[in-house]
């Protein structure tokens, strides 16, 4: 009985981070950096939904979530056009998301939230 009730409290506590996370990465994001708007969706039956997008390139760039953890997300990102591919690590630090990029790319940027203006 008490291993049931610790798994239980130990469950409910992973999920109430889980769910902390998910809101604090949902949203737009954007960087001085890069002309790229990062935009990050989550659905509880769904999951997480990254989709990375440009004016100035004229494109968009859709991100496959390969992995989740209590305080991060990693995401596959790929460029059919120029077969650039890379993963990306996002966590969220102080109210700022952190992206750390390794494969073709190896760097790190900072985004701070974009608020999106209506008329």
């Amino acid at each position: 009985m008490k291993n049931l009730l610790l798994s239980l409290v130990m469950l409910f506590s992973i999920t109430i981070q889980s769910h902390e996370l998910s809101d604090k990465l949902r949203g737009a994001w954007s960087s001085d950096q890069t002309s790229y708007y990062v935009v990050i969706l989550h659905d509880k039956q769904k999951g997480y939904e990254v989709v990375n997008f440009s004016f100035a390139e004229n494109q968009t760039l859709e991100e496959t979530v390969v992995e989740e953890g209590n305080n991060y997300i990693k995401t596959r990102l790929y460029n059919k056009t120029n077969n650039f591919e890379t993963h990306v690590t996002y966590t969220f630090i102080d109210g700022e998301l952190h992206c750390k990029f390794e494969g073709k790319s190896n760097h790190s940027s900072v985004y701070k939230r974009y608020w999106l203006m209506t008329n």
